[in-house]
């Protein structure tokens, strides 16, 4: 989400503000002018937030509503920039407010009900939209929302579920009840095993998605080669289920390291780094990126700051191979709390420049080139 502030006021003393929401899957939200001062705590906030510069955004907008505790501009800015670092909790709580203040207020509709749809509240996420359709009845990328949401909600209201003590999973029948206990077991088994080397776990209870292969495809609209999405659920086709165990477990391992991060970092992070430590984290995981990488080009970090679903078929174990071992090498160098700390200040705003030279204690571009002639060499068994 960004904000562009004009260089010229729309009016005497204001300038307007341009907010655009995203889910978690990077898709666009629609636009809105917001009227800011153009100085005081409101105006710091808001342009702390332009720049990125999340806990700055976050001290300006308690100080800001501290004088004006009844704003809702100020409120969903308070909300966008908890939302940033990902402290959700408080992030809702906000737009709650605002709502009740401006019920009318669209922005925060969009917003609050996309983090509900994120956490699993579909039916919430359905209640927010439904509620800002009647007094905005002209919001087309909205109402295609909630309608993809009720086809969803319908199809999982026919699912049972499977608990764990940190996970739910959603399955549809029996034939898949034994893959779903199968799940809950590899997922918590992960959230040990990871949070133990990490020292970091998912900030909330994740929830997975069993689906057919149809399923899958109608609901997240992947790519061919995609075996699992985390866009706030974990969510995978089932591919027969414990026919490949070592399958299913490796991609369940994979996207519940996606939720982990997004938990610490709700944006910001390169693709590289954020599928790199989650391919380097799955079972066996960096014994294949080594296969990988020997057997063709490996993609620069550089050019893999965005989601790999934009990359060629035939790149795809390539980019994946290649970024488990920077991530493999990062942990080497720096450590898991160092490349943990890197993470934290991504998710917070930091320029990814300065918090890679801070965190690894070398320039990003002495990392890849280092990294680049790694794999390169012949390697030493491990």
């Amino acid at each position: 989400m960004t904000f562009r502030l004009p260089r010229v006021p729309l009016v005497p003393s204001l300038a307007a503000i341009i907010l655009f929401t995203a889910s978690a899957s990077g898709a666009p939200g629609q636009s809105v002018s917001l009227v800011v001062p153009p100085a005081g705590p409101a105006r710091e906030a808001f342009q702390a937030l332009e720049d990125g510069r999340f806990k700055d955004a976050d001290a300006a907008f308690a100080r800001a509503l501290a004088a004006a505790p009844d704003d809702p501009a100020l409120l969903l800015g308070a909300g966008l920039a908890a939302r940033r670092l990902s402290d959700t909790a408080r992030a809702r709580g906000l737009l709650t407010r605002a709502l009740q203040i401006d019920p009318a207020f669209t922005p925060a509709s969009q917003l609050l009900g996309t983090m509900l749809y994120e956490a699993g509240d579909v039916e919430g996420a359905i209640r927010v939209y439904d509620a800002a359709l009647v007094r905005a009845p002209d919001q087309s990328r909205m109402q295609a929302r909630v309608e993809e949401w009720r086809k969803e909600a319908a199809l999982h209201g026919a699912f049972r579920r499977a608990q764990g003590g940190h996970f739910t999973v959603l399955f549809e029948g029996p034939a898949e009840e034994d893959a779903a206990a199968a799940a809950v077991d590899i997922l918590e088994d992960a959230y040990a095993r990871i949070g133990d080397l990490l020292q970091t776990y998912p900030a909330e209870p994740v929830t997975v998605v069993l689906y057919t292969q149809q399923q899958f495809r109608d609901v997240t609209r992947t790519p061919g080669w995609s075996g699992g999405l985390f866009d706030g659920r974990i969510r995978l086709p089932i591919r027969g289920g414990l026919a490949d165990r070592r399958e299913f477990e490796r991609v369940l391992t994979h996207e519940y390291v996606h939720a982990l991060v997004h938990s610490i970092a709700a944006g910001g992070v390169p693709a590289w780094l954020n599928e790199g430590l989650a391919a380097a984290l799955e079972p066996g995981g960096l014994e294949r990126a080594r296969r990988d990488a020997a057997r063709g080009p490996l993609v620069p970090l550089s050019q893999l700051g965005a989601s790999f679903s934009s990359l060629p078929a035939s790149a795809v174990p390539a980019a994946y191979a290649g970024s488990a071992l920077a991530v493999e090498a990062i942990l080497d160098r720096a450590g898991a709390p160092r490349l943990m700390g890197l993470l934290a200040d991504l998710g917070a705003g930091a320029d990814f420049g300065r918090a890679f030279t801070a965190w690894v204690q070398m320039p990003f571009a002495d990392f890849e080139r280092e990294w680049l002639d790694s794999l390169r060499a012949p390697r030493a068994p491990r």
